[in-house]
C-alpha cells in the first residue's frame, strides 16, 4: 500500500510540476507576444507626401476656415513643398548624416554613441558645421517662399492666425497646435 502511495505521489507531483511549467510557457508566450504587438502600435505608418499635404491641408482648412477656392489651392502648395518644409518634411529632427544620434555615422565611420560616453553632444566637424548651415539657410528659403504663396492666398486674418498658430507651435516643429481654434 506504501508503495502505491508513494507512486501516486510521484504521479501526481509529475502531473502538477507539468502544469506548472506549461502555465510558466504560456504565461511567457502571451508577455511576449503582447510586447511584439505594443512596439508596432507605438510607430505610425508612414505616410507619402501627397498624403502628408492632403492631412495638412484638412487641417488648415479646419483651424483657419478656408474656402473650397482657398483649400485648393493650399492643397497644391502643400504638395509643392512637401518634403521641404515643416511638418511635410521634417525640421531639425529628420535623420541624415549628422551624428548626432547613436545610429546615425559620421563621414569618418563612426556614431555619436561611439564618440562619447557622456551625455554631452558631440563636437561637429567643419563640414557638418557648414552643411547644416546650408541645410538651414535652405530650410529658411523654402519656409519664407511657402509663407510668401500662401499669403497671396490666405485672408489677412487667416494668415495673422496662422502666424499665431505657427509661433505657438514653435515654428511648426510638432505635430498640431493645440490652441489653433482659440486663435480665432
Amino acid at each position: 500500500m506504501q508503495i502505491q502511495n508513494k507512486t501516486s505521489n510521484r504521479i501526481l507531483n509529475y502531473l502538477i510540476m507539468k502544469r506548472l511549467l506549461l502555465a510558466i510557457v504560456a504565461v511567457c508566450t502571451m508577455t511576449v507576444a503582447n510586447a511584439q504587438s505594443s512596439n508596432s502600435q507605438q510607430k505610425p505608418p508612414k505616410m507619402d507626401a501627397a498624403t502628408m499635404a492632403q492631412k495638412q491641408t484638412d487641417k488648415m482648412t479646419k483651424d483657419l476656415g478656408l474656402s473650397s477656392d482657398q483649400a485648393t489651392k493650399v492643397l497644391a502648395l502643400n504638395k509643392k513643398y512637401a518634403g521641404k518644409i515643416g511638418p511635410m518634411g521634417g525640421g531639425p529632427g529628420r535623420h541624415g548624416k549628422h551624428g548626432q544620434c547613436a545610429n546615425c555615422k559620421n563621414s569618418d565611420g563612426t556614431t555619436a554613441a561611439s564618440q562619447s560616453n557622456d551625455n554631452s553632444r558631440p563636437q561637429l566637424t567643419d563640414a557638418q558645421k557648414k552643411e547644416m548651415d546650408a541645410k538651414m539657410k535652405e530650410d529658411k528659403a523654402n519656409r519664407d517662399a511657402y509663407n510668401k504663396e500662401l499669403k497671396a492666398i490666405l485672408s489677412s486674418d487667416q494668415y495673422s492666425t496662422y502666424e499665431k498658430c505657427m509661433n505657438n507651435c514653435n515654428g511648426g516643429k510638432h505635430k498640431g497646435c493645440k490652441n489653433c481654434d482659440k486663435h480665432k
